[in-house]
């Protein structure tokens, strides 16, 4: 599966649409957030992710993932960066 991930160098921060990406991150540590669009602005309202049940109950949100390097991808074993 090609999965679009975006890394905001800014914020130092990998987004993406995909919930088995953001799953991954979840359960390797890394803190999760989801807003419901894509939203550049560093003013966005992200909701922080405190449990899996919560993650997996979202719908079509952006998913945000904090604190983790284009060379962390890696670590979540996914493919189709941008």
């Amino acid at each position: 599966m090609n999965t679009r991930i975006w890394y905001n160098k800014a914020r130092n921060e990998l987004q993406c649409y995909d919930k088995s990406v953001a799953v991954k991150a979840f359960k390797k540590g890394y803190d999760v957030y989801c807003t419901r669009g894509l939203n550049t602005s560093l003013d966005a309202d992200d909701y922080k992710l405190t449990n899996l049940d919560d993650l997996i109950n979202v719908e079509q949100a952006l998913f945000i993932i904090e604190d983790i390097s284009m060379a962390n991808l890696l670590d979540l074993n996914v493919e189709g960066h941008k």
